[in-house]
């Protein structure tokens, strides 16, 4: 009788040391899923911030490139956005409303709403975009402002991660 006792007791024991630490391993596997999950997402927002921060420099460096169609109103701050590169904004930006700070991208979007230059259909066919009058000087901050965001996201990604991280190891 005291073997089967002691013997009962020993599989309790090995039930509840088993049970122990199938929850333990469950919990770990949960937090690593978890931080894996928020380090894909923190990487996805990094990308999207890269690839809007790239269009807004290719906008800004068109100028230098289509001098000779620039439309200027005798101002070095004007600035030429095609329809396709507006339209592009406005759609990458509804796209990646998850990953983009919202209320910042709708702020850029008014104050530059404000400076478009009235032309006639003809004129904006024939230029083949939108001239913003004074707006350079927007679009110079917002990419400012996104590569701040950039850094401030890869610091977030560092405090985190506890390897380094080598997929952004190449500057911007």
């Amino acid at each position: 009788m005291q073997v089967f006792i002691a013997s009962l007791l020993g599989v309790l024991i090995g039930a509840l040391v088993v049970t122990v630490a199938f929850n333990l391993r469950i919990r770990y596997d949960q937090r690593k899923d978890e931080k894996r999950r928020m380090l894909e997402h923190k990487v996805k927002e990094i990308e999207t911030l890269v690839l809007l921060n790239k269009k807004i420099v290719e906008i800004l460096d068109k100028r230098v490139i289509m001098m000779e169609q620039y439309t200027s109103f005798n101002a070095f701050d004007d600035c030429y956005i095609t329809v396709d590169d507006y339209i592009y904004l406005h759609s990458f930006a509804a796209q990646n409303s998850f990953y983009l700070p919202n209320y910042f991208l709708d702020e850029f979007f008014k104050r530059i709403a404000t400076r478009k230059v009235v032309l006639s259909p003809e004129e904006t066919v024939q230029i083949g975009g939108y001239t913003f009058k004074g707006a350079r000087m927007l679009v110079e901050e917002l990419s400012d402002e996104l590569t701040e965001m950039i850094y401030e996201k890869k610091n977030q990604m560092k405090k985190v991660s506890d390897e380094p991280l080598t997929y952004f190891s190449k500057p911007l």
